[in-house]
């Protein structure tokens, strides 16, 4: 199995935002497929945000581009509600394996996006995706 992340901030709702960060270390905005396997067997996504604005919000992770043999697929990961005094009130979900059977093309791309359908602030969203 092959394990490829990417995480970044969510720039606003409604909004697909590509997550092309690494931590800080120099990489390409979207992963390779690596040679040899056939597969997205999984997910894990892990999604925080600041709370500096109050609202019920559900999260998606898009996936897209041509090491995708089916096409583009959007998937919803979690979602988090802030009520009350924003500045108390952040909000974290614990990161979460999501099992998945996407076809890939080995060695082609695939572009990884996170969205929220409401504002809450400044959301960021890390995701994993599991290759096999």
């Amino acid at each position: 199995m092959y394990y490829r992340t990417r995480e970044g901030e969510i720039t606003a709702s409604d909004t697909y935002t590509s997550l092309s960060g690494l931590y800080g270390k120099s990489t390409t905005a979207s992963i390779q497929v690596p040679a040899n396997v056939s597969r997205i067997v999984g997910a894990m996504v892990a999604t925080a945000t600041d709370s500096a604005s109050n609202a019920a919000a559900t999260f998606a992770v898009s996936l897209s581009g041509d090491g995708l043999s089916q096409g583009s697929e959007t998937f919803a990961v979690c979602s988090a509600g802030v009520d009350g005094t924003p500045a108390s009130n952040g909000a974290t979900v614990s990161a979460i394996q999501i099992p998945l059977d996407i076809p890939v093309i080995a060695s082609n791309q695939v572009s990884v996006e996170g969205v929220c359908n409401a504002d809450t602030g400044s959301p960021t969203m890390a995701v994993t995706l599991v290759f096999a």
